[in-house]
């Protein structure tokens, strides 16, 4: 154990950040247990049946386990008062341990090389959500703090009218404080430059989904973000190859045919008519029922209203099958 101590310390302190954000911020904000015992790490890692990250072990030495903001992330521990049971969670990536969940159902794990990646919910791509354990932390620490006040509430004017989504000169604040920490992590990159487009300041995001495909070339959604940003300043020669590879780094098919009919739409704003055309055969081969899907989309759009959804949805379906009759509405289905 000491020795594992040593290694974690070399690779980034005993968590002084974090300990410091503990005592700095309104009590409750963060909660922490006491430090596990050894036993329990030795019955976790014989559970698991492999040994626990360095870096990890060492938080566990520290504090066995966490709830972060009102449990907007729990972090695993080991012991029986852990807020969340590392053996009970579903460790379903591989030889990446799945160490945390996030309220929105998100989970993060560790990979071999010590970075901490988001998995989204359902989904099989991830993020780079940090360069190393105790980065992440200090980031989401860094990152989750802007959302409250001096009497650990949510701050006022943080969400839009709805409460349902932080504004985006907040979003923007958050993935630029969690940036300064970790100045590597796509996934705050991404963050910012989703912040950005709502702010209309189109050429600053496409710079930043650019950076983040740099940092993590294999997660698929800044490629997209990329993409679609280049499309709306009419740089559709810049918009294609993101498209393209957005395409190449999802594995299930309807989502891919869906990201090549933006690949066709960029195409053909390029005026490349050839390259439309053979991506137009790769999509419907992806799903069959892609003109189907996008038409759907459309009549689901107009139903709730959704303009924007709508002309989105038709403009893919003119792409990939031009000349196809769009429904208003959805078909109303009588039993």
């Amino acid at each position: 154990m000491a020795r594992r101590r040593r290694a974690a310390a070399a690779d980034g302190g005993f968590f002084d950040r974090f300990r410091s954000a503990i005592a700095r911020l309104p009590s409750g904000l963060i909660r922490v247990r006491p430090p596990a015992a050894p036993d329990d790490v030795a019955r976790a890692e014989a559970a698991l049946g492999r040994p626990l990250p360095f870096a990890y072990v060492s938080f566990l030495e520290s504090f066995d386990g966490a709830d972060l903001f009102h449990e907007s992330v729990l972090i695993a521990g080991v012991g029986a008062g852990a807020p969340l049971l590392l053996t009970s969670v579903e460790q379903d990536r591989g030889d990446d341990l799945v160490f945390a969940e996030a309220i929105s159902g998100d989970r993060f794990a560790l990979d071999v090389r010590g970075r901490v990646l988001r998995y989204d919910p359902g989904a099989e791509e991830r993020a780079l959500a940090g360069t190393g354990f105790e980065r992440w932390l200090d980031a989401t620490v860094a990152r989750e703090q802007i959302l409250f006040d001096a009497d650990g509430e949510y701050a006022p004017d943080v969400f839009d009218l709805g409460g349902q989504e932080v504004l985006p000169t907040i979003a923007l604040r958050q993935a630029e404080r969690a940036l300064k920490v970790d100045p590597e992590a796509a996934d705050a990159e991404h963050a910012r430059g989703l912040a950005l487009a709502r702010l209309g300041r189109r050429e600053a995001a496409l710079a930043a989904f650019r950076k983040a495909t740099d940092l993590d070339a294999d997660n698929p959604w800044p490629w997209f973000d990329a993409g679609r940003t280049a499309l709306a300043l009419e740089k559709p020669a810049v918009a294609l190859p993101a498209f393209r590879r957005a395409a190449a780094a999802v594995t299930e098919g309807a989502t891919a045919a869906r990201l090549l009919a933006w690949a066709v739409r960029a195409a053909a704003a390029a005026g490349d008519e050839s390259t439309a055309q053979a991506l137009r055969a790769e999509a419907v081969a992806r799903d069959p029922s892609l003109v189907e899907h996008l038409a759907r989309s459309a009549g689901a759009a107009g139903d709730e209203s959704d303009e924007e959804a709508r002309a989105e949805a038709i403009a893919l379906l003119e792409a990939v099958a031009p000349g196809t009759a769009v429904p208003r509405r959805l078909p109303v289905v009588r039993h």
